[in-house]
């Protein structure tokens, strides 16, 4: 397994995928800025509270998604498929070691976007409240919820690996599954909706009328690391995999016709 994801993180470099992710993290703070700054007194917990709202409603899952749906479908584009897997490594094998590689980008991407509010925080909004205990926070929070919303988009990931080119379709569902948790968020829905249930491990402050209960929201993720897990064990192996496209690129005979085949030693 190591072999593998050291083998990742080297065709990483001929991807430039990753700074759609870099841009989209940045965005998200500078937005969370914009917001923070229609207060006439920004305060730093304010301003990365709104961070963190950003990245699970907006960023992180669709992010997530489009990237290792990425990682996953260029072995298709590229061809290198059946080249990998006569190593041999099993389809299920690869898939587990481009989920791993995902949730370490995510984690990244997190302590990118803690960076950047904290760059934006000084330099943009001029905040003076900054402690040694509010950034320890604020790193906790922005990184813990990155790492949830990748457990809880995990599912997507791995079912949408099956098919070509399915990552699309897998990113369309993941902005929406995100975007739903602005309206779950702040109501009784909030840990038992995978997406916002890390809110209440990390303590997210940024709506005092939130209450949680980290238990459930556990036990919810605990559920969708599970769901992950099976869908990668159902997965077929590579020859089922393909063999639909494969079929669907055949086309029958034309029926009536028959070859004409030409002898050209009677002429």
């Amino acid at each position: 397994m190591m072999n593998i994801l050291i083998g990742e993180f080297e065709k990483l470099k001929r991807y430039s995928i990753l700074w759609i992710g870099v841009v989209t993290v940045f965005f998200s703070a500078v937005v969370a800025a914009f917001q923070t700054g229609t207060f006439d007194a920004p305060m730093y917990q304010l301003f990365y509270n709104n961070v963190i709202w950003n990245n699970f409603s907006l960023v992180f899952p669709f992010m997530i998604v489009l990237i290792g749906g990425f990682l996953i479908d260029r072995e298709y584009t590229d061809n290198t498929l059946k080249t990998i897997l006569t190593v041999p490594i099993s389809f299920r094998k690869m898939l587990v070691g481009k989920l791993i590689v995902t949730g370490i980008l995510t984690i990244l991407f997190a302590v990118f976007s803690f960076v950047c509010t904290v760059i934006l925080s000084v330099t943009a909004l001029h905040v003076t409240d900054i402690t040694p205990r509010l950034l320890w926070v604020s790193l906790y929070q922005i990184v813990g919820i990155g790492f949830f919303n990748f457990l809880a988009v995990a599912p997507v990931i791995a079912w949408f690996a099956r098919k070509r080119n399915g990552f699309f379709t897998g990113v369309g569902f993941a902005f929406f599954y995100g975007f739903c948790g602005i309206f779950v968020a702040g109501r009784r829905l909030t840990d038992f909706y995978p997406v916002t249930a890390g809110l209440g491990i990390i303590q997210y402050t940024g709506q005092e009328s939130m209450t949680y209960n980290p238990i459930v929201g556990a036990s919810i993720l605990f559920c969708v690391v599970a769901l992950t897990m099976l869908i990668v064990a159902f997965t077929p192996p590579y020859d089922k995999v393909m063999a639909v496209p494969e079929k669907k690129s055949k086309k029958p005979p034309t029926k009536g016709k028959e070859n004409v085949i030409c002898d050209f030693t009677s002429w």
